[in-house]
């Protein structure tokens, strides 16, 4: 009588951990580059939503006889006035604007859109409102600590 062999299906337990292994090894390398890119993603939206609003901010500036929104010193006349339409003097009216048609942009770090309204910007951010603004010279920064991927902090973009 012949005798036969017994046949092994599957994969050895050395052959399994080798597999095991190489996935691991792959996913220490792909995660950290998606939350990099996530960072970066929001850093970009933060350089557009500042130049957005500096392009609007220097609109008005043209419009108003050189003066800069927010004069008043509150960040809703700020918002109101760069987000609604308004006259010469920067009162409601139809004369000039909305320079921000679509509201005001929120800050990607911190998701809202509030701020603060200041005569002269401070040195570094405080980080209680997500934007601050100078009226003195119409400068608008991120109030975000920290440094942004690309190495530049949040409150110098």
């Amino acid at each position: 009588m012949p005798r036969r062999h017994a046949t092994t299906r599957g994969f050895t337990l050395v052959e399994l951990l080798i597999v095991v292994v190489i996935l691991a090894i792959l996913a220490a390398v792909v995660i950290p580059t998606f939350q990099n890119a996530s960072a970066e993603a929001k850093e970009s939206a933060m350089r557009a939503s500042l130049a957005t609003v500096r392009q609007a901010i220097s609109l008005y500036r043209v419009q108003h006889n050189e003066t800069y929104p927010g004069s008043g010193g509150t960040w809703s006349e700020f918002v109101t006035q760069l987000t609604t339409g308004t006259d010469a003097t920067g009162a409601s009216g139809t004369q000039y604007g909305p320079y921000l048609r679509t509201g005001f942009p929120t800050n990607p770090m911190t998701g809202t859109a509030d701020g603060r309204v200041v005569a002269t910007m401070p040195a570094e951010p405080t980080g209680e409102e997500a934007w601050i603004y100078a009226t003195g010279n119409g400068e608008i920064r991120a109030n975000q600590v920290g440094a942004a991927p690309s190495g530049t902090l949040y409150f110098d973009l």
